[in-house]
């Protein structure tokens, strides 16, 4: 089943929670227990499957985070918000569906991530002894949130940023230091020293330039480190395992 067929399905789901409304003299319309927590449920799946789709960043789930800003009330959401909520999906819907270059029903290939999961994960679950890697960890969550939304400035900035915060894991004082000095193996060296030359010059660029009467924005094809980045990586798992 396609994204957008399942988030028609919430979307009706949701339509049967308005008719579902009990009214109050005292708290007004409101959704009873189980009803208010199936709401809950269905606005998780939907901005679940939105993020997936669209991207972490992308306008119908900050949409939907709006629409059901009563969903963690204690007297649980208002038929407004549920309205709402409904509308926000269906609006991702005709986005979806109004893409360029998709043929019909056909579900567009997710980006791969720039640091991929697993690589994340083995990064999350090392040891906090002489290094917290808590830093490390988050630099590269909001590189895979930038690159995912087409943030490529942000993206070279922060692998630099990466490469800025490693060295002493390297006993080195700097990253050139890592490129140079540190005795892995040569095909490391090789990926380290692209890192520190091409990378570096490219951040760079986009950090400190001036702002000028024309200018030319970066492409995907400016940042393409996911290699060099994991195999620098990999070598911090390696030594913190």
């Amino acid at each position: 089943m396609a994204a957008e067929d399942h988030l028609l399905a919430i979307a009706r789901e949701i339509e049967a929670l308005e008719k579902r409304f009990v009214s109050s003299s005292v708290a007004g319309a409101y959704l009873k227990a189980e009803d208010a927590a199936d709401y809950r449920r269905l606005a998780v799946e939907a901005k679940t499957i939105l993020d997936v789709e669209l991207g972490p960043l992308n306008n119908f789930s900050s949409g939907l985070l709006l629409a059901a800003n009563g969903i963690g009330g204690s007297e649980g959401p208002s038929k407004a918000n549920v309205v709402g909520t409904r509308k926000v999906i269906e609006g991702a819907v005709n986005h979806i569906r109004r893409r360029p270059g998709l043929a019909e029903g056909q579900v567009p290939a997710g980006k791969p991530p720039f640091v991929a999961p697993s690589r994340l994960a083995e990064l999350r679950a090392l040891p906090k002894t002489k290094w917290d890697f808590a830093r490390l960890v988050r630099l590269c969550e909001e590189l895979n949130v930038a690159h995912a939304n087409g943030c490529f400035m942000a993206a070279a900035m922060l692998v630099r940023g990466v490469t800025d915060h490693v060295p002493p894991i390297f006993s080195c004082k700097n990253f050139a230091e890592v490129a140079n000095n540190y005795s892995g193996a040569q095909s490391f060296r090789g990926s380290m020293k692209h890192l520190d030359g091409s990378l570096r010059n490219i951040a760079d660029a986009h950090l400190h330039v001036h702002i000028r009467r024309t200018e030319i924005l970066p492409t995907e094809a400016q940042v393409p480190f996911q290699a060099d980045l994991d195999v620098l990586l990999a070598e911090i798992v390696r030594l913190n395992k």
